[in-house]
């Protein structure tokens, strides 16, 4: 068996056609400090504070960033939502981030053709 920092997540099926990995932010099994999942035109990337609270970063990769590598796909924010108790999401906007009813937040990205 593993030890160490993280050894105890494994990926695991969380329904048809999911796959997951539970953070359990749990100071008995020490976690990373990030989890990132690749994309190929860019990252999404959970970071654990160290007031037990997360930041969920999504990051595109542009030819404008200092950190593209020539050739390689590029990506663009195509659209994204916040979604609150009572409100359709068409009436939401990024000021309901601190909606005490937002429950929910979406962000679509895609390649730059």
């Amino acid at each position: 068996m593993k030890t160490g920092t993280g050894a105890h997540l494994k990926i695991k099926r969380m329904g048809d056609k999911v796959l997951g990995v539970e953070l359990e932010g749990n100071p008995q099994k020490p976690e990373p400090d990030h989890f990132r999942v690749v994309l190929p035109f860019g990252d999404v990337d959970i970071t654990r504070c160290t007031d037990n609270t997360y930041w969920v970063h999504v990051r595109i990769d542009t030819d404008k960033d200092g950190m593209h590598v020539p050739g390689d796909p590029t990506g663009k924010l195509i659209d994204g939502r916040v979604d609150v108790r009572g409100k359709h999401a068409g009436e939401t906007d990024a000021g309901d981030f601190k909606n005490p009813d937002a429950y929910h937040v979406a962000v679509r990205l895609g390649p730059n053709n």
